[in-house]
C-alpha cells in the first residue's frame, strides 16, 4: 500500500471519529482495511478502548481466539509446515 493511500484512509477514520464523537459516543474502536494493510483509530481513554478490545475477543469462538494468539505470538498459520 502506497503511503498516500494510507494517509488517506488514516483521514477517513478520523472524520469516522469525529462524527461519533458529534453524536455522543465517548469511546470507539474504528479499523479499516485493504488486501495489504489496515488502519486505526481509538478514541476515548486507555482502560475504555481496552475493555472494547477485551470483548471483541470474549466474543470470538475458540478457534479464532488460538488463531489471533498465535497470530500475537508471530506463528504463521497459513502455511504447511514441511517434513
Amino acid at each position: 500500500m502506497s503511503l498516500k493511500k494510507a494517509k488517506e484512509i488514516q483521514e477517513q477514520i478520523k472524520e469516522i471519529s469525529k462524527l461519533l464523537k458529534k453524536e455522543g459516543y465517548k469511546v470507539g474502536l474504528i479499523a479499516l482495511g485493504t488486501d495489504k494493510s489496515a488502519a486505526v483509530n481509538v478514541f476515548g481513554t486507555r482502560k475504555d478502548a481496552l475493555n472494547i478490545i477485551y470483548r471483541i475477543i470474549q466474543s470470538l469462538k475458540d478457534e479464532d481466539k488460538l488463531i489471533l494468539l498465535a497470530m500475537l505470538f508471530g506463528i504463521d498459520v497459513g502455511r504447511k509446515q514441511k517434513k
